[in-house]
């Protein structure tokens, strides 16, 4: 019998909804479900680790993409995959994994029965006054300038009333306000410098709203593709709406360049920078490459 750790944290909205929705259909696959509630001290890390040393085939996470992401960064290459139910607020890796968002039993029976396929991750380090944390995954993309601000200021009780708009609402009201002074080297070469309102580095782009920051980015491509958003007025917003929209192209106000490592530096302050949607301290550096296949992930779709 197929053993299935369901890891997920308990006063989250949606949980006990989505935990119910994988038991049953773990019970009709003829799975034994164990549930692992997550703890303010232990987020999903502790929970799949202990889901591997007793054994399990596969590993269920409900919850949103910081939950997904702490299960994920012990389970890559580790072959055991890894079924998501979404209950957060942007879901932003489900969605590029085109999971049902709203639909918590079809996101129950991809994430127990469904194929398994691999995709990649991001990886980066984060340095502040010259001390270097532990790298760490991410899922999505990792955000440096007005966009890590706007996360931040999206509030929890924001969140919780608007959903993800709750980000836009945040981002819209810094439209107008003066770049950041970046520094960047893409795999290895000469450090460039640039102005820009935020420099997005991505492991995939699709955004609510069927938007996509940049067109054509897939989980499975091996690369990240970093963005730099440089608008000089507010009708520039415009241009880079209709390209995230994929009915017109921002040349001058949205630069994409693909590469497998990228460093960002700050200039004359510390960088705001996200990670996910989460925002995190200032940085004054921060090292990103990509981790290709390093993770399985249960997808929509009957088994073979």
């Amino acid at each position: 019998m197929p053993a299935i750790a369901v890891i997920g944290n308990p006063t989250a909205r949606g949980f006990a909804r989505g935990v119910d929705a994988v038991l049953r259909e773990a019970a009709r696959s003829g799975a034994d479900a164990r549930v692992l509630p997550t703890e303010p001290d232990a987020t999903g890390g502790r929970q799949a680790r202990d889901a591997l040393r007793s054994g399990a085939d596969a590993v269920v996470a409900v919850g949103g993409d910081g939950t997904v992401r702490e299960v994920a960064a012990v389970l890559a290459h580790s072959g055991v995959p890894l079924g998501i139910v979404p209950a957060g607020t942007a879901n932003l890796f489900a969605r590029n994994l085109d999971l049902p968002l709203r639909d918590v039993e079809s996101a129950a029976r991809a994430a127990v029965s469904g194929p398994t396929s691999r995709v990649d991750l991001g990886r980066v380090v984060l340095s502040r006054a010259g001390a270097r944390e532990e790298e760490r995954p991410f899922l999505v993309v990792v955000g440096v300038g007005h966009d890590a601000l706007a996360v931040e200021a999206a509030s929890l009780l924001a969140k919780r009333r608007l959903g993800w708009a709750s980000y836009i609402a945040a981002g819209l009201g810094r439209l107008g306000h003066p770049s950041f002074a970046v520094r960047g080297r893409f795999d290895g070469g000469a450090i460039e410098s640039t102005r820009a309102w935020s420099v997005l580095v991505h492991n995939a782009a699709r955004i609510p709203a069927g938007l996509s920051v940049l067109p054509g980015t897939r989980l499975d491509d091996g690369s990240l593709h970093v963005a730099t958003v440089s608008p000089r007025h507010l009708a520039h917003w415009g241009r880079i709406a209709a390209a995230g929209a994929g009915i017109a192209r921002a040349e001058g106000v949205l630069r994409h360049r693909t590469v497998e490592r990228v460093t960002l530096g700050a200039v004359d302050a510390p960088l705001p920078v996200q990670i996910d949607g989460d925002a995190a301290k200032p940085v004054d550096r921060l090292d990103a490459r990509i981790d290709r296949a390093a993770l399985s992930v249960r997808m929509p779709g009957s088994r073979a």
